[in-house]
């Protein structure tokens, strides 16, 4: 057709599909090219369809890649896919070069195609080289994601009956520790099964632990505010002269619904004569580890004169408490003891003196400045 001759845009066409000459040596190897147009799009594809599941973060990216493999849908097709498409993309270039190299692909009339395809390729190789520069973009982005998180109405996605895991040890040993101290569970039940979503509350004076405890479940992606809940609370056995209640206000952190972590509730909570009771689990000394033990002083303890660190374990029952003990004797060769707190029936663990130096070296990467007034003379 004329038009094809005469339109500035179609003759570019044409001189490519229509009119461009063919080595009379064309073969299957001068397929590379379309190979890597196919190799592009299903990156792409499987690409997007894996960033749908996956956070970058470095707490979480290898749980969610985790979560891709055994969770979601053929998620691990994708995966494999995506990784191995990566590497057959690079084989396919190289060949498609060689190839080119072999054949005189560089020569007229086709220069201004070879042309392009090597700028195309060092471009390809120079953002390779800059992937750390890349990887500080992202941090940036998901920096960023966390800032606009905390506002009112940012909801969580997923609901929690779908909320599966699986869940980093650090994040189970601060959780499951935090139950032996100031943390509470909530169990709810959904038409597809239960869910459980845990809170926890602090004074007034603990605002800095529960401001940095907030940010870190944020970080982590276990709460959706990056600021804790300022609640209002009344002290019905304490009247002024109007004899109306007196206020407080604490702090509360609620997390996000999940139907992986009831086992949690399911091994602290036992239901006796219609109440639910407070029991330490049997397993619980895998989770009692050097940042969980942090967050349960920094919750739980507090600075004994002249002597060690108390544990405020008064909602267990001794034996609870002297396995608790054990354990911090056994594991971490603590000198422990139970002493009563004055109360009928209520206990606390004493970590004596002479451990403090050991207790110190322990948790001291994790205590906040604001709570090291608890290790005074020690840290």
């Amino acid at each position: 057709m004329r038009i094809f001759k005469t339109s500035p845009v179609l003759t570019i066409v044409n001189s490519y599909l229509v009119d461009s000459p063919q080595p009379s040596t064309l073969s299957y190897l001068w397929n590379f090219g379309s190979l890597l147009g196919l190799s592009l799009v299903a990156q792409l594809v499987t690409g997007i369809l894996l960033a749908m599941h996956y956070n970058g973060t470095a707490e979480l990216g290898f749980n969610a890649v985790e979560h891709i493999m055994r969770n979601v849908n053929d998620g691990w097709v994708l995966r494999y896919a995506h990784a191995n498409m990566a590497s057959f993309f690079f084989i396919v270039v190289y060949l498609h070069i060689s190839r080119g190299l072999y054949y005189g692909s560089y020569r007229s009339p086709r220069i201004g195609t070879w042309v392009i395809g090597t700028i195309i390729f060092f471009l390809m190789m120079a953002i390779n080289k800059m992937w750390p520069k890349r990887m500080l973009i992202n941090d940036v982005i998901i920096r960023s994601k966390c800032m606009f998180s905390c506002l009112p109405f940012s909801k969580s996605r997923t609901k929690g009956s779908k909320r599966i895991g699986p869940h980093n040890i650090d994040v189970l040993s601060v959780l499951i520790c935090g139950m032996l101290g100031d943390w509470w569970g909530h169990k709810l039940n959904t038409q597809s099964g239960h869910t459980v979503r845990f809170h926890i509350e602090q004074g007034i004076k603990n605002a800095a632990y529960i401001h940095y405890l907030t940010d870190l479940f944020n970080n982590w992606g276990y709460c959706s505010c990056i600021v804790p809940k300022l609640v209002k609370k009344s002290d019905s056995n304490d009247y002024n002269l109007l004899y109306e209640p007196k206020m407080r206000f604490n702090y509360r952190l609620t997390l996000f619904t999940f139907s992986s972590l009831v086992w949690i509730y399911d091994s602290f909570y036992l239901e006796m004569n219609g109440k639910l009771v407070k029991r330490v689990p049997n397993w619980i000394e895998e989770y009692i580890t050097p940042i969980g033990l942090a967050h349960w002083i920094m919750q739980d303890g507090s600075r004994q004169m002249n002597q060690g660190i108390c544990i405020a374990t008064n909602s267990f029952t001794y034996e609870d408490c002297l396995f608790l003990s054990n354990i911090l004797e056994k594991k971490y060769k603590l000198k422990t003891s139970v002493v009563k707190t004055g109360h009928i029936n209520q206990w606390r663990i004493s970590i004596w003196k002479e451990s403090m130096s050991v207790l110190v070296s322990i948790v001291k990467p994790y205590v906040i400045d604001e709570m090291k007034y608890k290790f005074k003379d020690y840290i």
